[in-house]
């Protein structure tokens, strides 16, 4: 069988390291498209990879036409790229065209115009979870505080059904709930910015929900989580942290576990089933 000729897509953050790392051990060559305006770990990524560009984001013609020059069967989008960029990025005539075709600019419609694209010169789309599978949990409750209270649990239950409805939506994956109320729904400004203003919010009872979409596309945009995460939900006064099980990655779980014991968070991992 031929291995595979893999490029990662590279935006913020060590998810793309991570990708790099579990796509060199298992002997495949490796192309690192890093985005200059995303990109964080690009040092470390050049030296894992065969053959190391970094391109605007905005330079969708230029990025196809660097996989094809390199013979690219595979492509995985990893890290963080905010959909704020469209509001200050020159883009090329590919990227404008490409953005032409979509009516409603989500983070969904977006991947998926790219995949098509992707598509059209051979490329497939390697499963964040075939590559992140190591880190993304199954349920368990990971710190020492734990969610025995049955307003919490109805908190989280509640969480669960709004965090997926709006997941359906394409508008975030991400809730934050305080007795019955919600506190604050991401949309644009991401993650972290939702835990922070919803824990502020609550005022010392509001637990942070993130969950995978309905329908989650495997290819893109799994929730994520990590340090950076907890840090924000801690420094606004709030409870906790509880996601989806099987299909949240997890950075650095161990540092994650150790932070929350130390600032008396809940961190567990669920179904809604399991509520």
């Amino acid at each position: 069988m031929n291995k595979r000729r893999v490029a990662i897509i590279a935006g913020y953050g060590s998810l793309p390291l991570i990708g790099a790392k579990y796509i060199k051990e298992k002997g495949e060559y490796l192309l690192i498209v890093a985005l200059k305006e995303s990109c964080t770990l690009n040092e470390e990524l050049k030296k894992l990879a065969d053959e190391y560009y970094e391109i605007s984001v905005g330079l969708a013609g230029k990025i196809l036409k660097t996989m094809k020059k390199h013979n690219i069967t595979h492509a995985l989008l990893s890290g963080k790229v905010e959909i704020k960029l469209l509001h200050s990025l020159r883009f090329d005539l590919k990227a404008l065209l490409i953005l032409a075709k979509i009516s409603l600019k989500s983070t969904d419609s977006i991947n998926l115009a790219i995949i098509d694209e992707l598509k059209n010169i051979g490329v497939q789309m390697v499963s964040q979870k075939e590559v992140y599978s190591s880190i993304i949990p199954e349920s368990a409750v990971f710190s020492k505080r734990n969610y025995n209270d049955n307003q919490l649990k109805s908190d989280i239950k509640t969480g669960f059904l709004f965090a997926k409805h709006i997941g359906g939506l394409d508008l975030g994956q991400s809730i934050v709930i305080s007795h019955g109320k919600i506190m604050a729904v991401e949309s644009a400004e991401g993650t972290d910015k939702t835990f922070a203003r919803g824990s502020a919010l609550g005022n010392g009872s509001a637990i942070c929900i993130k969950t995978g979409k309905t329908n989650q596309d495997e290819r893109f945009d799994l929730p994520t989580v990590g340090l950076d995460t907890l840090k924000n939900i801690a420094e606004n006064n709030g409870i906790g942290l509880i996601m989806e099980s099987g299909e949240t990655i997890v950075v650095d779980m161990e540092k994650c576990i150790e932070y929350a014991n130390e600032h008396n968070l809940i961190f567990a991992a669920v179904t809604s089933d399991e509520i």
